[in-house]
């Protein structure tokens, strides 16, 4: 039996998402993201007691976005035989206090309402969904001093390996589990798979990864991941999947060196390293260097939409100011099947112009689908996520003992 609790009113945006506005201002990230402050660990909140069920956004015990299924679909979180742990991406935008307070009403009105109605829901048919709230990091950290940026950035990592250790603990009760994530969320994950990597009794137990959002570099593959390898298949077990999502023919321009966990060290990683591109269709996996097959259009499962019954999204209120707008997201629309195909070249994902597609188009910057790494691919997600739970149970289950 579901019990709810009380969340503020909630909405949507990612780390990225204000390259948007920077764009329509005619500036440049770097002109603008830049902290107006040190990080100063005298502005942290709390730390966040994991035991204490107001610190998840998401749990299978409580009603919450997470729940949201489109037309036709089911939460399956009462009889899923798997767990998922997803760590959502950026909705703190302040510029003088470096890590999220858990307080705002806009970072959660972010956090609750959008993120988990359209990336966490898309979990609860292959597994019971967990989300922990974390003290985020401020998208200023991407452009600020490293060594702010390191202890900033620590902080939003302890939090989530806290949870997860809590999840592993007290919550998942050694069944299988899937790490998933978006952006920043995926920056943490990675680190966070590291651990798994180096840990046998978690890896055994790891159906898979989706880390979409955060150019995951080739190079992590035999030094940060000694056993973990990347998806190249819709059935592999143990591996890890991870696209960024670009419109077909756009350059990409504007990228800034990423911020990356190395161990317990962050380091700047060119956007020029070669990186991992699977394809959320086809589940094949290329390199930097190795354009893939595309996908056919008979084979999208589908793109979803939300339904907003509140407040059209201001982007201006959420990045300038920080606040809540009143979106109230009540559930998705049906899937639309069939609507694109996409294929890895140079590292990312390409798809065709949304907007011809008569899709609501949302840019980070111009040709950059950050916004819609999960939507897109909603139901294709979805359907693998199970697909690998089968596998992984039809891998790992023992059969009965036969009669004499």
């Amino acid at each position: 039996m579901r019990h709810t609790i009380k969340h503020t009113p909630h909405t949507y945006f990612y780390a990225t998402g204000l390259i948007l506005v920077l764009v329509m201002m005619g500036c440049s990230p770097g002109c603008f993201l830049k902290p107006d402050a040190r990080y100063d660990a005298a502005t942290l909140s709390h730390t966040p007691d994991y035991s204490n069920q107001d610190n998840w956004a998401a749990l299978p015990t409580t009603e919450d976005q997470a729940d949201f299924v489109p037309k036709g679909e089911v939460d399956s979180q009462d009889t899923a035989k798997a767990d998922t742990f997803y760590v959502y991406p950026t909705a703190w935008f302040d510029k003088e206090i470096w890590n999220d307070t858990l307080a705002n009403r806009g970072a959660n009105e972010v956090v609750d309402e959008i993120l988990m109605a359209s990336q966490a829901s898309v979990f609860n048919r292959c597994c019971r969904v967990y989300a922990p709230r974390y003290r985020q990091t401020s998208i200023v950290a991407f452009y600020g001093e490293t060594e702010d940026a390191q202890l900033s950035f620590e902080v939003a990592y302890s939090d989530v390996k806290r949870a997860f250790e809590t999840f592993i603990r007290t919550m998942n009760d050694d069944r299988p589990f899937i790490i998933a994530s978006h952006s920043q969320g995926s920056m943490h994950a990675m680190r966070l798979l590291a651990m798994i990597d180096a840990d046998e009794s978690l890896r055994s137990r790891m159906v898979a990864a989706y880390v979409p959002g955060f150019a995951l570099p080739d190079s992590f593959y035999g030094t940060e991941y000694k056993h973990l390898k990347p998806c190249e298949s819709a059935t592999q077990t143990g591996c890890i999947a991870s696209w960024n999502t670009f419109k077909e023919g756009s350059k990409i321009t504007g990228l800034e060196p990423l911020q990356h966990w190395k161990g317990d060290r962050l380091v700047k990683i060119s956007p020029e390293e070669p990186r991992q591109c699977t394809n959320p269709i086809t589940w094949s996996g290329t390199s930097q260097n190795n354009t893939g097959k595309p996908s056919d259009i008979e084979q999208h499962l589908g793109a979803v939409e939300m339904i907003n019954s509140g407040e059209d999204i201001s982007f201006t209120k959420y990045v300038l100011k920080n606040e809540a707008v009143g979106v109230d997201i009540t559930g998705l629309k049906a899937p639309r099947a069939k609507m694109l195909s996409a294929t890895c070249e140079g590292g990312v994902l390409r798809v065709p112009d949304v907007g011809k597609l008569d899709w609501p188009e949302e840019e980070t910057e111009r040709g950059n689908y950050h916004l819609m790494d999960y939507e897109l691919f909603y139901m294709d997600v979805r359907a693998n996520a199970v697909q690998r739970v089968e596998a992984f149970l039809s891998k790992n289950t023992p059969e009965p003992p036969q009669e004499p």
